[in-house]
């Protein structure tokens, strides 16, 4: 199969995805290191993005239960505890309505995943993600083989059954997957071609950060293009670890301009809105699977 490159993955305004309210229960199991948390401690760090009001509420209201059970926000939780939180009325937050299958085989497909959107259930979403989306547009079981951030968009490889998406997965196990990405970035290097290497460790919730003791990363980085004040990159990840590009831009100067969880010294735990990071190759050539898309064209507008 041929290289698409020279398609253009534009970030025009897009109609969006609504699902219309549904009650749902989550489930999620306490884990070692959580062992002696109290319950709304172990609901804060789990889900920072509701306050100790809003988990008490729901608590005293008795829609999250520890076991089956009704249980306080002091109750001190063990290893393996059922903690379930019953929704009656979820309301997802709008997802954009581009999702595009960009091509397709008996055993996989190359999608694009736009942004701000999740790759599959979870907190949340569970209707307006990308396996759930995929599963409306084709027939027969969809295997997710690896993941974009929420807020990222570009290029993903579904497998359509487990023999090639065991096959992929290996090859993005063991290193031998070619992949870049494109990332639209404050600031200007002086370098065409540099690198970091800084290791990467959780830091809070949702959020990372470079550090001596985290684990082992490598990025390799081209300058495509300069502006006055912004340049677009070419990142391409050696190793896989969580928020990797976005951290290693911001740790060498040059974040992704609309990042706001690492693009200063605070940075917000969660961010809602698309950022202008872009999965645009993707190759195995051991599998015959070789895509690629250029720089969204109003990137150019902004540097």
């Amino acid at each position: 199969m041929n290289s698409r490159s020279g398609k253009s993955a534009k970030a025009d305004s897009k109609p969006v995805r609504i699902v219309a309210p549904y009650p749902f229960t989550y489930t999620f199991r306490v884990k070692p290191p959580e062992t002696g948390t109290p319950l709304l401690d172990f609901l804060l760090r789990r889900f920072p993005f509701r306050n100790a009001t809003g988990w008490e509420m729901r608590i005293n209201d008795g829609r999250i239960l520890c076991n089956d059970a009704p249980a306080l926000p002091e109750t001190l939780l063990k290893q393996g505890d059922l903690i379930s939180h019953h929704n009656p009325r979820v309301t997802e937050p709008s997802v954009p309505d581009a999702v595009r299958i960009l091509e397709e085989t008996d055993s996989w497909l190359i999608v694009y995943k736009p942004a701000p959107m999740p790759v599959h259930p979870g907190g949340r979403y569970q209707k307006n993600t990308l396996i759930e989306i995929l599963g409306e547009m084709t027939d027969g079981p969809l295997h997710i083989i690896h993941r974009l951030d929420s807020v990222t968009s570009g290029l993903m490889l579904i497998g359509k059954n487990p023999e090639f998406s065991h096959k992929a997965s290996l090859a993005f196990k063991h290193g031998d997957v070619e992949k870049a990405y494109f990332a639209l970035c404050d600031g200007v290097p002086k370098d065409d071609a540099f690198s970091c290497d800084f290791g990467i460790r959780r830091e809070k919730g949702y959020r990372f950060t470079c550090a001596e003791d985290g684990k082992q990363a490598l990025t390799k980085f081209r300058t495509i293009k300069r502006g006055p004040a912004r340049s677009i990159i070419q990142c391409e990840p050696v190793t896989g670890r969580t928020h990797q590009i976005r951290l290693h831009l911001a740790a060498l100067g040059f974040p992704v301009y609309d990042d706001d969880v690492y693009r200063s010294d605070g940075g917000n735990l969660l961010q809602n809105t698309a950022i202008s990071l872009q999965s645009s190759v993707l190759r195995i050539p051991a599998l015959d699977v070789n895509y690629a898309i250029d720089v969204p064209s109003d990137w150019n507008d902004k540097l």
